[in-house]
């Protein structure tokens, strides 16, 4: 694997990201791989992990599903995932685990996000304390679209991305003239 901001391995980079008191990791552009991600899910240290900056590390669907599996990362607040490899099998992982029903922010900002996510995370009852949701750059189309603005928990949305994955002007549409989301401050479809 080509890692060239990190030559050091993923116990090295928890001591030297992880703030003092222990809420936030910033991993970015370090490519830990699901392997550093299965690491990570284990690792005692980050008991307290508020927010997680994950961007650019080549994670896949594995990896989330050890993040969603995790008896010890279960408060997070933040979660930053934008510019790796999480497809549907992902998303589902996260919408379906209580260990991000503390989630107020997540960037899937170019993954591999199709409809079957953007559904998982439309009828989720874990992801009910959302504000901030990016799935830009993915594959949520109009099918994935429509999931979201007919969903009846993600009413708190204050800003919703989703330009450039699939939609038409039908979706678009349907976004915008969606009810779904009462709190809505900024939606951006293109």
């Amino acid at each position: 694997m080509n890692r060239p901001f990190n030559d050091d391995p993923i116990d090295m980079l928890v001591k030297k990201f992880l703030t003092e008191n222990g809420t936030v990791l910033d991993i970015r552009l370090k490519y830990i791989g699901d392997e550093g991600l299965e690491y990570l899910a284990k690792c005692p240290d980050l008991i307290d992990l508020e927010v997680l900056n994950l961007e650019r590390n080549e994670i896949t669907d594995k990896g989330v599903q050890a993040l969603a599996g995790s008896t010890i990362v279960t408060n997070l607040k933040e979660l930053h995932l934008e510019r790796n490899e999480i497809g549907d099998v992902g998303a589902i992982a996260i919408a379906g685990s209580v260990n991000f029903s503390y989630l107020n922010f997540i960037n899937f900002w170019k993954n591999n996000v199709g409809a079957e996510g953007a559904k998982a995370i439309a009828r989720s009852t874990v992801l009910v304390n959302l504000k901030n949701l990016d799935l830009a750059q993915n594959n949520v189309g109009d099918e994935g679209a429509k999931a979201l603005a007919e969903s009846n928990s993600l009413a708190g949305l204050e800003l919703l991305e989703i330009f450039g994955s699939g939609l038409t002007e039908e979706g678009k549409t349907k976004l915008k003239e969606s009810k779904a989301f009462p709190n809505l401050q900024t939606l951006v479809v293109e």
